[in-house]
């Protein structure tokens, strides 16, 4: 591990500089590495090689306008609980979880609106959120199809709602959330108490904006960051599709606006372990092989380019 101004020494570029305050900060909530020591530059190749996708990203990046000047830390807000509803799509209307009213996002979205002032001061995190990703949807339930019904993920407890129905969506969260956000009952109870509950088999999931309607950067930039994801997923046995089932893979998968399209790309990135959530912006194709080999795929993961936090937070585990 780097002392800070070591690691403050290896940005020295207006697009990668951080003030040794933030620094500090990110420190108390994940280590931080020497990017130096895992690949030269703080850009790794796969076999030393140049890999492909990353020179065309980077070529396709290299020509979006970015915003460089603005301070990226704390240039997002901390969830408190982060609502993920599957649509099978990788772009939605202007306001995603509107575009189908009283389906499951829309009513999750209301009740989070809604109420986050009731738990604003239970645990940590300043928001509650719902988000619409590319996950897929069951297509053979008419429900499904409709909206009236999903599976949602919470993070960053790594739980489903199984078969969650919109005009339950209410009194699911009414009864649900105070339980997640006390802690006073361990996972087992948890389950037992909330049948409709179970477990993540994932270790992480990365999500990666794509909302072109919103804004044509993300719609761009995410093809290429997932790609290159996946590449290194599948050479370390990570990767999973929608049929592979077995546990303590990783899922990379579109999402809609987060916010600070500007930053581009955003990524953000939920580990299991250690009940850490990183958001990254600025992100490129080359830089995805040093957030993986240090951030994803290790049991004891580090954080490559705090440079590039936009906020970072580790829960309370259960």
């Amino acid at each position: 591990m780097m002392g800070f101004k070591d690691l403050l020494g290896l940005n020295k570029s207006k697009k990668d500089s951080i003030d040794a305050e933030a620094l500090d900060d990110i420190a108390h909530e994940i280590d931080v590495c020497d990017i130096e020591s895992i690949c030269s530059g703080g850009s790794c190749q796969s076999d030393g090689e140049e890999d492909d996708d990353i020179k065309k990203g980077e070529e396709v990046f290299s020509k979006l306008k970015i915003d460089y000047s603005t301070p990226l830390f704390n240039s997002s807000k901390v969830p408190k609980l982060h609502f993920i509803v599957p649509t099978s799509q990788i772009d939605w209307e202007h306001d995603a979880c509107m575009e189908k009213k009283d389906s499951v996002q829309y009513k999750i979205n209301n009740w989070c609106q809604e109420n986050f002032d009731e738990f604003k001061d239970l645990n940590i995190g300043d928001k509650f959120t719902c988000s619409v990703t590319s996950m897929p949807i069951d297509i053979m339930d008419i429900d499904v199809m409709r909206g009236l019904k999903n599976n949602v993920l919470i993070l960053p407890y790594f739980i489903w709602m199984n078969d969650l129905k919109s005009e339950n969506v209410e009194q699911t969260l009414n009864e649900l959330v105070p339980e997640l956000l006390k802690h006073d009952l361990n996972k087992e109870q948890l389950f037992e108490k909330f049948s409709y509950l179970s477990d993540a088999r994932e270790k992480s999931f990365v999500f990666i904006c794509s909302h072109t309607t919103r804004d044509k950067r993300c719609g761009i930039t995410a093809p290429y960051m997932k790609r290159i994801f996946d590449k290194l997923l599948k050479e370390n046995g990570l990767y999973r599709d929608n049929s592979d089932f077995r546990p303590d893979g990783v899922k990379v998968e579109f999402i809609n606006h987060v916010g600070g399209h500007k930053f581009a790309g955003n990524v953000q990135i939920y580990l299991k372990d250690t009940m850490t959530l990183v958001w990254l912006g600025r992100v490129t194709p080359k830089d995805i092989p040093t957030i993986f080999s240090s951030l994803v795929l290790p049991e004891n993961p580090a954080l490559p380019l705090p440079a590039k936090v936009r906020c970072v937070k580790k829960y309370q585990k259960w």
